[in-house]
């Protein structure tokens, strides 16, 4: 531990308040809207071609400006009012959508600008995370983040569940713009005086020794690219991400091909989110105690398994069933991959930037799996389309539990 570190204020109450509010309402702003998009485009006539081009829009706006979102969150100071421009922007482009859902350059040009918005929500609520906690408190302030971003995913659910029942399906996308001004806003709690930045920026600390095992010094993102552990890692997520992210707009026009209700589609976020509060929770205790590398390869081996029960499911409620699964590895990924890339950027600069690389893969896989998804689903049918994905997320279980190291490699005794 630097002494930067044992001399550093605990943050106020209403600092963690309003980042705790902050990931509550930037999950109700892109939580639920690709499976209502998706549903969306197809009451307008859409084929399920375009549909899954419109789906990696999206993936492919954050693939393109994650890292250099990574890289730009190391360097700005004003990050809090980068993230309530980022919020206010995509809130902005999906209000847009209903009223040009005609035009279909548009609508893809618009979800691609909010996939760039989005890109910058990771690395900068980690940062601001850590800057508030260090990184001795990253474990559990993660896990209690990530519970309240699930449960702003429940949020968007149950709105989105009402919203259908008692209006059209549209004035979901009104919703999302309104609660995009309400994450600006919320993070006016977190007090400026109380983020120290060179919390995630460390130069020096007897923790560099020690890392050595696993991690090299150079904190560029040629010199982390050089590193074995952080191209295992970046495949691995990669992989993951690719059978993950077509996965839950999948199953939203599975639901509908099968006779299912919009009331359904809506399920299909709020049972998955559900199961992801409290596993966030215990990922970040459980990181502690067990190691980063356990409880990430019980979401790797998760993935597979439900997306191939998918492919011999044809009841809705069985579906639906199915889908708190995704609880289980959505739930820790957002807790263990901010804490890996603490862990491996451990005394020297370059979290932001290692968050940008993992996230610029997560991207990757979420632009090409959904794209992949329109033309496997309109050639082949459902079930193969999902037999597909469950066969890629095998593959990076397998890499990843073979290859990857454990990174937390010093003992809480140490710190």
């Amino acid at each position: 531990m630097t002494r930067r570190e044992f001399s550093q204020p605990p943050a106020s109450r209403l600092s963690l308040c309003g980042l705790s509010l902050v990931n509550f309402f930037l999950a109700e702003v892109v939580g639920v809207i690709i499976p209502f998009l998706s549903d969306f485009l197809r009451q307008n006539s859409w084929s399920y071609e375009r549909i899954g081009v419109v789906a990696a829009a999206a993936g492919f706006g954050t693939l393109i400006f994650q890292t250099p979102a990574g890289l730009i969150a190391d360097r700005v100071t004003s990050r809090r009012l980068l993230l309530g421009v980022v919020s206010i922007l995509l809130g902005a482009c999906y209000t847009i959508i209903p009223k040009v859902a005609d035009h279909h350059f548009l609508v893809i040009f618009l979800v691609f600008i909010s996939g760039m918005c989005a890109a910058f929500f990771a690395p900068l609520l980690a940062t601001l995370a850590l800057s508030l906690v260090s990184r001795v408190h990253l474990d559990r302030t993660m896990g209690i983040n990530q519970g309240w971003n699930h449960a702003g995913n429940i949020a968007a659910a149950l709105v989105s569940l009402a919203v259908v029942s008692l209006a059209s399906i549209d004035t979901v996308f009104y919703v999302m713009g309104a609660v995009s001004l309400l994450a600006a806003a919320t993070l006016l709690l977190i007090r400026s005086r109380e983020l120290n930045p060179d919390l995630s920026r460390e130069k020096t600390g007897p923790e560099r020794a020690a890392n050595q095992v696993v991690l090299g010094t150079d904190p560029t993102l040629s010199g982390l690219l050089r590193e074995p552990a952080v191209r295992t890692l970046i495949l691995c997520v990669g992989l993951f991400h690719l059978a993950n992210a077509p996965v839950m707009p999948m199953v939203a026009l599975y639901l509908k091909s099968l006779g299912g209700k919009d009331s359904q589609v809506a399920m299909v976020v709020l049972l998955a989110q559900s199961v992801m509060v409290p596993v966030a929770y215990l990922a970040g205790i459980y990181c502690t105690n067990w190691g980063r590398k356990v409880v990430f390869s019980v979401a790797f081996l998760v993935l597979p398994l439900r997306i191939f029960l998918y492919a011999i499911t044809v009841e809705p409620r069985l579906l639906l069933a199915i889908q708190l699964l995704d609880g289980i590895g959505a739930g820790i990924y957002g807790v263990v991959i901010a804490l890996i890339c603490s862990d491996m950027t451990r005394g020297r600069e370059g979290f932001n930037t290692l968050m940008g690389l993992a996230e610029t893969a997560h991207a990757a896989g979420g632009a090409a799996g959904p794209l992949m998804q329109g033309f496997l689903i309109q050639d082949l049918g459902f079930p193969q389309a999902f037999i597909f994905f469950s066969a890629v997320a095998a593959l990076g279980a397998f890499i990843f539990i073979t290859r990857m190291p454990e990174t937390r490699t010093l003992s809480r005794a140490q710190l």
